[in-house]
């Protein structure tokens, strides 16, 4: 504070200084020296002048073109907003690219053995623990129905339909706790349960008599008729076999990236349990038809007295 007082000051007796000195020039104007003597303050204080005229020069720029500073500022936030849209805009072309192209693949690696599907995105993840499951955008008018297969990259199982509203539906991911499908072990065709952990996979009821190793693919099975058989699930990661124990401790590693996966395909030329139905139709038409066989009287039997 006291820096700028004095400061504050001097400047203003500088000021006061040239203003007398101006006042006296006008005043020896009329003498007949007044020519030389105003020359040489002139000389004198021209410095002066000149620092003051520097120091006021930003301010009198500023008020001489105010109105120009204003439209370039206007002018300014347009170019900004529009180079914003631009931006987004280039950024929701580069999203459905990149959409584009997962859905080609994931139609590629499928190939026509999977019959019907539907291309679906991910729009909502389950945010609570343990619970791994998200919402499509697709639904009924798609086709989409409960029980059916959803598959990610390579024609890997990530999940079954649970719910479906006309224009979405909601998924439970293999991992989630909830979640139990029949499977079995590629190597040694042993049936099991794949179960969900919240955080990955285990494969319950296979014997401690089964050889089980570490790698061996885990494929979905068609027992029961909920799932087609041969979707790829996962891998053995660990095993662990107790003498004592009537079945193996087996976790197995997903192989679809759960936490990423984006775009998805729904199986919707597959309805659960219809393969079972046609099964078990054809056996009770088979067993009706053979008590009937067997009671028909033979051409020996009508022959016989």
């Amino acid at each position: 504070m006291g820096g700028r007082t004095v400061v504050g000051a001097r400047n203003a007796a500088w000021f006061t200084a040239l203003l007398a000195t101006a006042i006296m020039l006008l005043a020896l104007s009329p003498l007949p020296l007044a020519a030389e003597v105003e020359a040489r303050v002139g000389s004198a204080v021209a410095p002066a002048v000149g620092a003051v005229r520097d120091m006021l020069r930003p301010v009198t720029d500023v008020v001489l073109h105010a109105g120009q500073i204003d439209e370039l500022s206007q002018e300014n936030a347009a170019l900004r907003q529009a180079l914003a849209r631009s931006e987004a805009d280039l950024a929701a072309l580069r999203e459905g690219r990149i959409a584009l192209e997962q859905a080609r693949a994931l139609v590629e690696s499928v190939g026509a053995d999977a019959g019907q599907t539907v291309t679906a995105t991910v729009i909502l993840r389950d945010p609570a623990p343990g619970r791994q499951s998200v919402v499509l955008n697709a639904g009924s008018r798609d086709g989409v129905r409960p029980g059916q297969p959803v598959m990610g990259a390579g024609a890997t199982l990530v999940g079954i339909v649970t719910e479906v509203d006309t224009g979405r539906s909601r998924v439970r991911l293999v991992t989630d706790r909830d979640s139990a499908i029949a499977a079995l072990l590629q190597s040694s065709r042993t049936a099991g349960s794949l179960v969900g952990t919240g955080e990955g996979l285990r494969l319950d009821f296979v014997s401690v008599d089964t050889k089980v190793a570490a790698g061996d693919v885990v494929l979905t099975s068609a027992l029961g008729g909920l799932l087609p058989p041969g979707l790829l699930v996962g891998r053995v990661a660990e095993v662990e076999a107790r003498k004592q124990e009537l079945f193996q401790s087996i976790v197995v590693a997903p192989l679809a990236n759960l936490d990423r996966v984006e775009q998805v395909l729904i199986m919707t030329g597959f309805q659960p349990g219809a393969v079972l139905d046609d099964a078990l139709g054809e056996a009770s038409d088979d067993a009706l038809a053979a008590p009937t066989a067997a009671a028909a009287p033979t051409a020996s039997d009508e022959s016989a007295p």
